[in-house]
């Protein structure tokens, strides 16, 4: 009896020890979930996941910003970056857009673009409930883009095809970027016809 007494003494701190190493596991794995979905709820404060918006007009201010940092005369940076979005499905929109690109002695290109989004990921979003019906989402692009170089004279008409992810900021931010093809069918005078590659980024306020 008193080695069954003595053999369970010995055994009791390291089973309490055990149960406390679990019970730390146990509230650490607790405190990361926590902090894990603090951050998801931030996020999705940030991209306005939870409101809903048909219709945005952007302004691009990262453009005339690398404007005004410029220090050389012949830089060029989009001085004017102005487009209007809108809604006709969840996950579907048109968006058109006027571009101006200047150096500081003259515009170098005038841009007007025209075209559709598939906002691929957004039915899902949606429907798990991650997000309205908004401009938070990635998406694919095909648009109808015309150039002008005022300063040649010259014109060009390319159909771009893009891959590209958009994301609202707050309740006035958003950030628009994309990657993708041109396929030039309408080239200027010193460039040929085919395919180019193209990307961009759009940081400003969005209305």
């Amino acid at each position: 009896m008193r080695k069954i007494v003595l053999f369970v003494w010995l055994l009791l701190p390291a089973s309490v020890l055990h149960a406390q190493d679990v019970s730390i596991k146990r509230d650490s794995e607790v405190m990361d979930s926590a902090r894990f979905s603090g951050l998801i709820k931030r996020y999705e404060q940030i991209i306005m996941a939870d409101r809903e918006e048909l219709a945005l007009l952007k302004i691009d201010l990262l453009g005339p910003l690398l404007y005004a940092m410029s220090g050389e005369d012949s830089a060029k940076s989009n001085i004017a970056r102005l487009s209007f979005e809108k809604k006709f499905k969840p996950e579907w929109s048109w968006i058109i857009a006027t571009e101006i690109q200047a150096n500081r002695l003259d515009i170098t290109e005038w841009r007007q673009r025209a075209g559709a989004r598939y906002y691929f990921n957004m039915q899902k979003r949606i429907l798990k409930g991650k997000s309205a019906n908004n401009f938070s989402a990635n998406y694919l692009s095909a648009r109808l883009n015309y150039k002008r170089r005022p300063v040649e004279n010259e014109n060009q008409v390319s159909i771009d095809l893009l891959f590209g992810i958009q994301r609202r900021l707050w309740k006035y931010g958003y950030i628009d970027f994309d990657i993708g093809i041109e396929n030039i069918i309408a080239p200027f005078e010193s460039k040929s016809a085919g395919i180019d590659f193209t990307s961009s980024i759009q940081i400003g306020i969005a209305f």
